[in-house]
């Protein structure tokens, strides 16, 4: 498949992982193994990357459901983006739409390219509460499925 081409490429890898009794496992979608923390890349939020742009740049998002678990509606604040493949398939330029959200299910991948329209802190988040608090706790700002983009 032909690649889309940006100004930045990042890889979101979303997890979810069971954290009990001090120990961490891998979530199991069934009772008493429903996540109660969520990663990408291994970190959760305020521990995640913030990606460095500038105004009128592009950045390609690849987002991966490694988890097991959740459908996650990832958002991307700061305007739309175009969805530009699903499932490692470059989209036709005429199957390609925008969105502001886009659901990643378990074992799915989607790229997006968001362009940079003004400066500020934007970030990328899943629209599920649950899945931003880690342990539904926010400290020192929340925590889970969330990334800065940072456009100076």
């Amino acid at each position: 498949a032909d690649e889309v081409p940006a100004d930045h490429d990042y890889v979101i890898e979303l997890q979810e992982w069971l954290v009990r009794d001090g120990l961490t496992y891998p979530s199991m979608p069934m009772e008493g193994g429903m996540p109660n923390f969520f990663t990408i890349n291994g970190k959760a939020y305020p521990a995640t990357d913030t990606i460095p742009m500038k105004v009128g740049e592009t950045l390609k998002v690849r987002f991966i459901g490694t988890n097991n678990g959740f459908v996650h509606p990832m958002h991307i604040h700061g305007g739309p983006f175009e969805v530009v493949a699903r499932d490692g398939e470059t989209l036709s330029s005429s199957a390609r739409f925008l969105a502001d959200t886009i659901n990643v299910g378990p074992g799915q991948r989607y790229d997006v390219v968001w362009k940079a329209l003004r400066p500020g802190k934007w970030l990328i988040h899943c629209h599920i509460p649950h899945h931003t608090t880690n342990n539904n706790v926010e400290e020192k700002g929340g925590g889970g499925l969330m990334v800065v983009i940072e456009v100076g």
